[in-house]
C-alpha cells in the first residue's frame, strides 16, 4: 500500500461551524428572571469585622505568624512616631518581644509620646477604620486607621486573650490600664 492510500482511509475530523445568530434571537428578551429590590435585599447580608479580617488578613500583613508579629511591631512603632511627631517630641521608643509559650509572643511597645486620652483608647485600639489622618493629603506613615486595631484583633483571634494598653497623658498624670476585648 502506498503512503497516500493509508492517509485516504482515515476519517477526516471536521469542526462544526458556529451558526450565526438570527436577527430574531438578538431581539428576543433574555429568559432569565429579573431581580426586584426586595429579592436583592433578602440576599444581602452583613459580615462582622472579624469575619472580614479573617478572610482578608493576607491583605493587611497578617498572613503568617512571623509576618503578623513584624506587622504589629511596625504598626505600634509607627503610631509612636506619629504621636511624637505631632506633639513635637523627640521620640524614645522601647520594643520588647517576649516568648510566652510555644509559638506565642508578647509584644510591648513603650514611648515618651503624649499618650492617649482615656476616652479614645477603645476607639483607637478596638475599632478598625478609626484615625486622625483621614483629612490630611500629605504622605505619611499609615493613614487607613487599620493598623494597631488589626494587630490587636489578630492577637485576640489567635490567643483568645485581650489586648492590654497602659497610657499616661503627662509625666505627673496617673496612668490608665485597659484590657480590651474586641467584639468578634
Amino acid at each position: 500500500m502506498a503512503p497516500s492510500a493509508s492517509v485516504a482511509k482515515k476519517k477526516k475530523k471536521t469542526k462544526k461551524r458556529a451558526t450565526k445568530p438570527r436577527a430574531s434571537d438578538a431581539d428576543a428578551e433574555p429568559k432569565r428572571r429579573r431581580s426586584t429590590a426586595q429579592s436583592m435585599a433578602e440576599r444581602q447580608r452583613e459580615i462582622s469585622v472579624s469575619e472580614f479580617f479573617t478572610k482578608n488578613r493576607h491583605l493587611l500583613g497578617f498572613d503568617s505568624p512571623l509576618k503578623a508579629l513584624l506587622t504589629a511591631i511596625k504598626e505600634a512603632v509607627d503610631n509612636s512616631l506619629d504621636a511624637c511627631e505631632e506633639a513635637g517630641i523627640l521620640p524614645e521608643i522601647w520594643v520588647a518581644i517576649e516568648p510566652t509559650e510555644e509559638g506565642r509572643y508578647r509584644m510591648v511597645v513603650e514611648d515618651n509620646g503624649p499618650g492617649v486620652v482615656r476616652e479614645q483608647i477603645g476607639k483607637i485600639f478596638g475599632k478598625l477604620l478609626y484615625g486622625s489622618k483621614f483629612h490630611k493629603l500629605s504622605q505619611s506613615r499609615g493613614q487607613q486607621g487599620i493598623g494597631i486595631s488589626a494587630a490587636g484583633m489578630y492577637g485576640q483571634l489567635t490567643t483568645g486573650k485581650p489586648v492590654r494598653i497602659i497610657s499616661r497623658t503627662g509625666p505627673r498624670k496617673k496612668a490608665h490600664q485597659f484590657e480590651l476585648t474586641i467584639d468578634t
